[in-house]
Parts: C-alpha cells; sequence; structure tokens
C-alpha cells in the first residue's frame, strides 16, 4: 500500500504529554477523508527513561503507529534522523510530542509540497500569519530572535523562525536529506536550513498555530550557546565540501554529473 503522509514524533521522556498528542494525531487522521489512513506515525524514543515507549506502543493497535527505540538519549536532532530514516511517505513531516503545534497544521504545510509549489514547508511562529495563541516567556522570545538573526548572519538563512518543531518535507528528498546530516543536537533545524539553502531547495515559512507548552527540556542559555556553536561547525563543514567539490570538478572527467539525489513529484 503506498504510503502519502508521513509524521515523525521525537520523544524524550514524554509519557505526560505524548498521549495527548497521539489522540489528536488520531482524531485529525479520522476526520480527513476516506483514505486519510493510507498513512504512518513514527514515534521515536530517544533514550527514554520513563512511560514514554509503553505509552507510544498503547496507540499501535489503534492507529498506523511504529515506534523506533533505543537505550541512549541522542539528542532531537538524532531522533528526527531515525524517524525519517524509517519513513515511506511521498510526504514527510516532523512535529513535537507536546504538539504545540497542533497536527492540524499538516494540510496546510503540505498543500505547496503536493502542489508542486515547495521542497520544504516549515511552521513559524515569528510570520505575519502565525497564530501564537500561548507565547513563550519574554527571555525565550528575546533569545530566540537573537539566535535567529545569528543564523541569518552566519549561515546566510533568510528565516525568520528556524527552530519551530513543525517542518513538511517531499518525502524522497527528506529521507537523502537527512542521511548526510551530523547534528545531533536541537542545532539540527540549521544543519537542515543551510544544506537546502546550499542545494538551492524551494524553503516555504509559514506561519502556524502555536502554543506555549510546560515541561520542555530545552534550556534557553545553555542548549542556546550549544546551537550558537553548531552555526559555526555548520558553517565550516559547507565551506570544506565547497572547497572539495571544486577541486573534484577541476581533476573529474567530462561525464555527466549523478544528482545529489532522486525526488518523485507528488
Amino acid at each position: 500500500m503506498r504510503i502519502k503522509q508521513s509524521i515523525v514524533i521525537p520523544a524524550f521522556n514524554e509519557a505526560r504529554r505524548l498521549g495527548t498528542t497521539l489522540d489528536t494525531v488520531m482524531d485529525y487522521a479520522r476526520k480527513g477523508s476516506k483514505n486519510a489512513w493510507v498513512s504512518e506515525v513514527i514515534v521515536v524514543c530517544d533514550g527514554c527513561s520513563d512511560a514514554t515507549e509503553r505509552v507510544a506502543r498503547g496507540y499501535t493497535d489503534r492507529m498506523p503507529l511504529r515506534v523506533v527505540s533505543y537505550a541512549d538519549n541522542r539528542g532531537k536532532g538524532h531522533a528526527v534522523r531515525q524517524g525519517i530514516a524509517a519513513s515511506k511517505g511521498d510526504v514527510v513531516a516532523f512535529m513535537d510530542a507536546d504538539g504545540a503545534t497542533p497536527v492540524s497544521e499538516l494540510g496546510r504545510l503540505s498543500d505547496p509540497i503536493i502542489h508542486g509549489q515547495a521542497d520544504i514547508v516549515i511552521g513559524s511562529r515569528r510570520v505575519k500569519d502565525a497564530r501564537v495563541k500561548v507565547d513563550q516567556p519574554v527571555v525565550r522570545q528575546l533569545l530566540g530572535r537573537a539566535f535567529a538573526l545569528h543564523a541569518q548572519v552566519v549561515l546566510g538563512l533568510n528565516i525568520q523562525d528556524t527552530q519551530c518543531g513543525f517542518k513538511v518535507f517531499k518525502g524522497p528528498l527528506a529521507r537523502a536529506l537527512f542521511k548526510d546530516m551530523q547534528c545531533d543536537g536541537f542545532a539540527f533545524d540549521l544543519e537542515i536550513l543551510a544544506f537546502a539553502r546550499e542545494r538551492h531547495l524551494r524553503v516555504l515559512e509559514r506561519g502556524v498555530e502555536w502554543n506555549e507548552r510546560s515541561g520542555s527540556t530545552v534550556h534557553p542559555l545553555r542548549d542556546g550557546v550549544r546551537m550558537l556553536r553548531a552555526a559555526w561547525k555548520i558553517r565550516s563543514r559547507l565551506h570544506a565540501q565547497r572547497h572539495s567539490a571544486a577541486a573534484e570538478s577541476q581533476t573529474a572527467p567530462l561525464l555527466s554529473p549523478e544528482p545529489l539525489y532522486s525526488v518523485s513529484s507528488t
């Protein structure tokens, strides 16, 4: 059976919040078209020490849900990478386990990909059509904006909100793109967007509904500093790849270049 869309949910000790999010995903699919369940949900348990895996597996007989689980906590980037590698959908999305951006936004963000207008659509809390119902604390807002500005300067990303946890991709492209990624932590969004820009992919930023949720594992200062450092590492890696590609182009025989990846239209 062809899978139209995959939803990846990375989770680290989310036993308290995951069930509510999975309930909304299940309701969303049931209220959709008669073929809504030609889809899959993949929950990635990122070294959880609580009942997250048990909660997720409790839904496997109620909807097409698979659980990917491993013992060590590797970070959100690693979890998303594992989930996307396991996905089979023509369209692949990832969303946060806390449901800060509801799954009901999936249709709006998928439409530009389905109609061939974009390769990647990212949810945003900072563009005009965003609907932020419960905002972040002021300190988090200021740090987030400062981080976005830093990413624009260091990586040339013309994006207002790189870190919103709801992004949608062409499926084959996502599986190829994430395969080459190295960031295991929260900076993985930056890496994906920087490499998408490098490959001239069409990235659309679209406003989404967003609600602040308590219980976040992100530490604004500690993880913020890590992401700032990661941005410079990503920049260095891009420069190294450009230099390597330039050197290879000078010595390579005149053959038709192989594509970076193969993308089927949806």
